[in-house]
């Protein structure tokens, strides 16, 4: 009998997978609810959870028939899931709950947990499912009554469609004028709709749908039957409350009837990008993208009703990617100090402070931090400039020309040498030999900050291109100069007494990794990184790609931040 023998596991880097969980019902055809959800959740690489509100017995042709969920078990299940996913951490791994058909038993259940949510800051999508693609009535008034009352008011976004907008419009208003697609005339019209809707039900942000009523946008009026079909477009309107902003997504109508779950997996596919810590328009411009390309790419339709989209569609990383070019803003940095645009960014300018001004080099520069912390740092910044020259390796595999390949290689080189200068210090001053004492010695391999870092790292390097990376590594490069420089400083006021240290070695130790900083050496990798940089940046780019890239050197300028303050607790 032959035996085929299998490799063993791929060692290499984990990845990080937020957790998103769908409080839904089921359903058999797959198309949508929890189905869908799991779906949309792995196509987007976030781990799913589930807690089904309801069985059904359907497919693309309708509903025949809805079962409930006893409320005990899903009390059941929500606790479970809570207590492994949520309680007793600091940082939990559930990001986002995301909600559709819900029973009056589920919303009496999740009524009792959404201030754990909230405390947690976990952040509630709720689609308010009331009657699917079919047609079938999914939701009575009474448990949609108790819904506003109890969670809608605490969600973050709520993702009614144009009817179910209404119909919540007349729940929390019966004097409202608002009844029906004849009292839209203008776009205002959809605008005022989502902002009366939010301030009545008091949720943070709110998209309304308009695929079930679509523009032209040659006259910017409702789509009439004599208008060209080329004219044809969907406005979904998202009023964000507490910034008082509208965002209108515009996009081509699709002439199709296979649109089953297409509400289910945009608000999950919503979920899943503010999972990853997109922000709320990236969130919703990717989701709508990936539920076009969705309806575009399914070259065979499934049943013989309202059929399902592609799920398997691979949505896209960046919000840039789905912008049409001749419609996106752009921004000129080409006579601007590219780095100092980021240090000085309203959203970067606190966190870049914090960083280069951290705890953990006033310490160190008073003699204050004990050194056993200093050590653990050794060991973590060990492992990490091992990603940071593959990372670097990663940007030159993308580089646009061969003399940024042959820059990168460069750096590589020099990080190559750091490498091995640092485990030669290891094991001449300490006795820790990396490859002998990785098994026994649990601060050699990376702890959470570190991992967390790396994994970002990489995620970035595998994904972005040269432009995306560079910005990336760049908070690593320039705040430890600044940071050194703010740490010279405050040594060379400092009395030279030795506070919590034993040793002057240990003293001299932290002379020279300040020192090391201010080199001339450093001093020319600072300001040829920002040479570099400032190169990047010669051609206008777009303004949403900015505010992208804004935002990975604010989250890598909050993992350096991280990294410090995990030394300090050790």
């Amino acid at each position: 009998m032959p035996i085929v023998r299998l490799r063993d596991g791929i060692v290499g880097h984990g990845q990080k997978l937020p957790v998103v969980m769908t409080i839904a019902g089921s359903d058999s055809s797959g198309g949508a609810g929890i189905e869908a959800d799991l779906k949309t959740f792995t196509a987007h690489k976030v781990y799913g959870a589930t807690c089904i509100t309801a069985l059904t017995a359907q497919n693309t042709t309708g509903v025949k028939s809805i079962h409930p969920i006893p409320k005990e078990t899903v009390n059941e299940v929500l606790k479970a899931v809570f207590e492994d996913f949520l309680y007793e951490y600091s940082d939990p791994p559930l990001k986002v709950v995301k909600t559709g058909m819900l029973t009056q038993d589920a919303v009496e259940v999740l009524s009792d947990y959404v201030n754990d949510l909230i405390d947690k800051e976990v952040k509630l999508v709720l689609d308010p499912v009331m009657i699917s693609t079919s047609g079938s009535q999914l939701f009575d008034e009474k448990g949609m009554r108790l819904c506003i009352e109890n969670i809608i008011s605490k969600a973050y976004i709520i993702t009614p469609n144009f009817p179910e907008a209404l119909v919540l419009l007349k729940l929390v208003d019966d004097n409202e004028s608002f009844t029906g697609v004849d009292d839209v005339k203008s776009l205002e019209d959809l605008k005022n709709l989502a902002r009366t809707l939010q301030t009545k039900l008091q949720c943070e942000n709110i998209l309304v749908k308009g695929g079930h009523i679509p523009w032209n946008k040659t006259t910017e009026k409702p789509f009439q039957t004599h208008d060209k079909p080329e004219d044809k477009v969907v406005l979904d309107v998202l009023y964000e409350s507490l910034k008082d902003r509208f965002t209108i997504f515009l996009a081509n109508a699709i002439d199709s009837e296979d649109s089953h779950g297409t509400g289910c997996t945009l608000a999950s596919s919503i979920a899943a990008n503010i999972a990853k810590s997109k922000t709320l328009v990236e969130a919703i411009g990717i989701s709508i993208d990936y539920i076009h390309e969705g309806m575009v790419n399914m070259t065979h339709k499934l049943g013989r009703g309202n059929g399902p989209i592609n799920h398997l569609i691979e949505p896209a990383l960046d919000f840039h990617k789905v912008l049409e070019k001749d419609v996106q803003q752009f921004s000129d940095l080409s006579r601007t100090d590219v780095l100092h645009y980021f240090k000085e960014h309203p959203e970067i300018k606190a966190n870049w402070e914090t960083y280069t001004n951290h705890r953990f080099v006033k310490l160190l520069a008073e003699n204050k931090l004990p050194f056993h912390q200093f050590l653990y740092f050794l060991k973590q910044d060990y492992y990490y400039l091992i990603n940071y020259a593959q990372i670097h390796a990663l940007a030159a595999s993308v580089a646009p020309n061969y003399s940024q390949t042959h820059s990168e290689s460069l750096i590589i080189s020099e990080i190559v040498n750091e490498i091995e200068k640092h485990k030669q210090k290891l094991a001449d001053n300490y006795d820790i030999v990396y490859e002998r004492d990785i098994d026994l010695d649990i601060e050699l391999s990376p702890g959470p900050a570190c991992s967390n870092y790396c994994n970002y790292l990489l995620e970035k390097g595998k994904s972005e291109d040269y432009l995306g990376i560079k910005v990336a590594l760049a908070p690593c490069l320039f705040g430890y100069y600044e940071a050194g420089i703010q740490g010279v400083e405050i040594r060379k006021t400092h009395d030279g007494s030795m506070n919590v240290l034993t040793s002057t070695t240990h003293s001299d130790t932290y002379d020279s990794w300040l020192g090391d900083y201010v080199s001339d050496w450093y001093s020319t990798a600072y300001k040829n990184g920002q040479e570099a940089l400032q190169e990047l940046f010669t051609k206008p780019i777009a303004q949403a790609r900015l505010d992208q890239l804004v935002q990975y050197f604010n989250e890598v300028t909050k993992l350096e931040i991280a990294f410090w303050d995990e030394v300090l607790e050790v």
